[in-house]
């Protein structure tokens, strides 16, 4: 069963295609689906929303206020090409809410294993695609079992210590004497507060 035959046949979950996806990003979603996806449904979190385009890929699965991101880029723009997996709370599609209430699985390697090396992963070539798979399932399932288990405790910590190093969003403008001025952006300091 390729990824759209599961798109169409799950009703449950909402899912989206923006625009005609890329093989390589259709590839990679299939095989996601099929290696890395069955974890999550093994700890009970179930398919909320796919997106699928030219140059990314997000696939979500939910559990109550959990969810757990596979998310891909292969846009020109963001070299070198990664995904990685990311844990959040609460809402998964407000980009805000996103950003400041998510960390990533290297920020649990970072804490459960200082020394390993970490990073994103890098988006497989088509013949390295299934073991870099193999390898972040592996990570997944070493390093974010707290959060597949449902302990946030490990999450609440991670979050606070990296949103406290993050300064908020900025927005610059002109004021009425026609000089620039920065300013916190509102929505998040909001969060910036709420989650440090």
């Amino acid at each position: 069963m390729g990824i759209f035959d599961f798109i169409k046949g799950n009703k449950k979950g909402k899912s989206k295609k923006s625009e005609k996806p890329s093989p390589e990003q259709k590839l990679f979603s299939e095989k996601a689906m099929e290696i890395v996806i069955p974890t999550f449904e093994q700890f009970g979190f179930q398919k909320h929303r796919i997106e699928i385009g030219n140059h990314f890929s997000n696939i979500t699965y939910r559990k109550n206020e959990q969810y757990l991101k596979i998310s891909s880029t292969t846009h020109p723009k963001d070299h070198p090409h990664y995904y990685s997996i990311a844990f959040g709370e609460g809402n998964s599609e407000d980009f805000f809410e996103f950003d400041w209430n998510s960390i990533n699985l290297w920020d649990f390697q970072k804490k459960i294993n200082p020394n390993r090396k970490l990073s994103n992963y890098d988006f497989p070539l088509k013949n390295e695609l299934e073991s870099s798979l193999e390898n972040a399932k592996k990570d997944l399932l070493e390093f974010g079992a707290s959060f597949l288990n449902g302990e946030l405790n490990i999450f609440y910590q991670i979050r606070k210590e990296r949103n406290q190093e993050k300064e908020p969003y900025k927005i610059r403008k002109l004021n009425k004497d026609g000089k620039y001025e920065t300013t916190d952006e509102p929505k998040s300091l909001e969060l910036k507060k709420k989650y440090s």
